[in-house]
């Protein structure tokens, strides 16, 4: 039986927009697909219908660090908080700026990026609003 690298493996490439908390969430699985950069940074399509993900250098427009604990302890997170550019991309998607949705992208190994419809793909995360929970939707 042939064994499979860790870089053979797939990842669950995954960002979730939180709109209540101003901050998008970076999955662990974009990072390693990306091979484990210490810097990020997003870049939105001119049409405002994609996100991309990429390494950078950390002096790039747009860096962002990746927690140096991110894949070692399943406690870390990686969050970038920006009211302006998370609640931008929601509205100028149709989205609700108080929910969480969760993007499903795929990692283009050609271009070392990972690529994030805002149209298909979208779902809304299950959300507890002032005691009372709200269902899973599908936005397609």
């Amino acid at each position: 039986m042939d064994k499979v690298t860790a870089k053979e493996k797939s990842h669950v490439i995954e960002m979730t927009l939180q709109g209540a908390r101003n901050c998008i969430s970076v999955g662990k699985g974009v990072i390693r697909a990306l091979g484990e950069p210490s810097h990020v940074s997003l870049k939105i399509s001119d049409n405002h219908d994609s996100l991309s993900v990429f390494p950078c250098d950390e002096d790039d427009v747009m860096a962002f660090r990746v927690p140096v604990k991110l894949l070692t302890d399943h406690h870390c997170v990686m969050k970038i908080n920006s009211k302006r550019f998370v609640h931008g991309i929601m509205r100028s998607n149709n989205m609700d700026i108080t929910r969480t949705y969760t993007l499903s992208g795929e990692y283009i190994k050609d271009m070392n990026t990972c690529v994030f419809s805002l149209v298909d793909g979208v779902t809304m995360r299950t959300l507890i609003v002032r005691g009372r929970q709200t269902s899973d939707v599908q936005d397609n």
